[in-house]
């Protein structure tokens, strides 16, 4: 009898130990002894493993790396920042034990305890993007066997050694062949897969921008108290004769493109030997009128005195002379305004801005502009002067010579005269021819022409420079 007893008595024990067993379960809590990609999760809640499992995912990022090897070298690609992996799925497949029929959680919970539970979250998505910012950063991409054609400059010549095609890392063979290792989560040496390399062409135009130099006559330094800039020689290349000996060189082999130089038109030598050395043209114009009117003429020929206009310069008579009121130093004289004789501040200074506008004319320099007054003046031709308002009316002379100007006015004895220095280039005269074109119904119309004689005056060029019509 005890022989029943016994038996009976240790499977009702073990009966009672598994019931306990059973209801030793919590079924919000995951099962003791439970790792996903070696994490101890046991005894979590299925939101507070996940949360925990992301938050160990940073680390496993910062070790997933997958060597490649390309020729004898190998390089690691850290592709975890490209990796994600879903670990809800995995921790709430891990819960459905504890969920399970009530008399099947003692069985998990005796198996977590004997064997633990051991699971592997599997990568789920790769970002492309980024993996292939981890091959670019590990320095695959730059590396194989072809060599590109690369040039240097020297003094007189481009020097280009011409690349060579070989084999290089093939990327778009690679990252699939990287996306296949980390999804099946095999993290051991990848051959790289490589492909025939391409030596690029030349980009000869992009080379020519580089290398170009425009030549730059010497001229005067403007911020320098007017001292010589010196010339620089121009730089260039036959881009079409290199094209074409780049395209028949052979691979690996040195070619030289000389330079072609090209020398300004002014020299620094041509510019410190000419400076300023032939006088252009000289007008001069006789001064009447009363003490205030003078005077207002030689304030404003002392400020145009001396002035410089280099290459392309524009002279402006009113930013030069300034606005004429009684705080600049202009007195009240006779001007003309809507037809009548008023009093005003610097009165008489277009007799400056005139005698400027004549030796201009004579100079051969570009006009760009010139107003005429209502009625014709009495100290120059019609058609020649130059009627001048402030921020009304303007004076504006270009230098269209490829040498610096210089315009001196002497103001002495009532005389007003007007020499303008440069440097003469050829040997063209000049003449200026006014002729009227209407001289009725009290208007005078007068036409102003610029004719320019070659040196042996078989040629000639006329330019009509303006169209005057005055109160007759």
């Amino acid at each position: 009898m005890k022989r029943i007893i016994i038996p009976i008595a240790v499977v009702f024990v073990l009966a009672i130990c598994y019931f306990a067993c059973c209801a030793a379960v919590d079924k919000e809590r995951i099962l003791p002894r439970t790792s996903v990609n070696g994490v101890d999760i046991g005894g979590m809640e299925v939101q507070e493993a996940v949360s925990f499992l992301e938050r160990e995912a940073d680390s496993r990022r910062n070790t997933a790396v997958i060597t490649v090897r390309l020729g004898e070298k190998e390089y690691p690609v850290a592709v975890g920042e490209a990796i994600e992996w879903d670990y809800k799925s995995v921790v709430e497949d891990i819960q459905k034990q504890t969920e399970s029929a009530y008399f099947a959680r003692g069985y998990f919970l005796i198996k977590s305890f004997l064997t633990g539970d051991i699971r592997k979250a599997a990568p789920v998505s790769i970002n492309e993007e980024l993996l292939e910012t981890a091959i670019k950063d590990s320095g695959l991409s730059d590396e194989g066997t072809t060599k590109q054609t690369v040039y240097r400059a020297e003094k007189d010549c481009l020097v280009f050694t011409m690349g060579t095609a070989g084999e290089e890392a093939d990327g778009v063979k690679l990252k699939e062949e990287l996306k296949s290792a980390i999804l099946s989560d095999d993290y051991s040496v990848i051959e790289c897969p490589v492909s025939a390399g391409s030596v690029d062409d030349v980009e000869l135009d992009m080379i020519y921008q580089e290398i170009y130099k425009k030549p730059e006559n010497a001229t005067l330094d403007s911020a320098n108290n007017y001292q010589i800039k010196e010339s620089v020689a121009g730089i260039r290349f036959d881009k079409e004769n290199a094209r074409k000996v780049l395209e028949a060189a052979e691979e690996g082999s040195t070619v030289t493109i000389e330079f072609i130089r090209e020398e300004p038109k002014v020299t620094t030598a041509d510019l410190e030997k000419r400076l300023f050395l032939d006088k252009l043209a000289t007008y001069s114009t006789q001064v009447r009128g009363t003490a205030n009117r003078k005077d207002n003429i030689s304030l404003a020929a002392e400020k145009c005195d001396g002035v410089i206009l280099l290459s392309g310069e524009i002279f402006s008579y009113n930013d030069t002379v300034g606005e004429q009121t009684a705080e600049t130093g202009y007195k009240l004289a006779n001007a003309t305004q809507d037809g009548q004789i008023v009093q005003a501040y610097g009165g008489g200074i277009c007799q400056v801005s005139s005698t400027i506008f004549a030796a201009a004319l004579y100079a051969n320099l570009d006009i760009k502009e010139r107003w005429e007054h209502e009625y014709v003046s009495s100290y120059i031709d019609a058609g020649i002067d130059a009627a001048v308002a402030w921020d009304m009316l303007d004076l504006k002379i270009c230098n269209n010579k490829e040498y610096p100007v210089r315009i001196d006015v002497d103001y002495a004895e009532d005389i007003l005269t007007v020499d303008i220095w440069g440097t003469r280039t050829d040997n063209s005269a000049i003449e200026i021819d006014t002729q009227i074109t209407d001289d009725s119904d009290g208007k005078l119309s007068v036409q102003t022409n610029r004719k320019i004689y070659s040196g042996d005056k078989k040629k000639m060029f006329v330019e009509q420079i303006a169209h005057s019509t005055y109160i007759n």
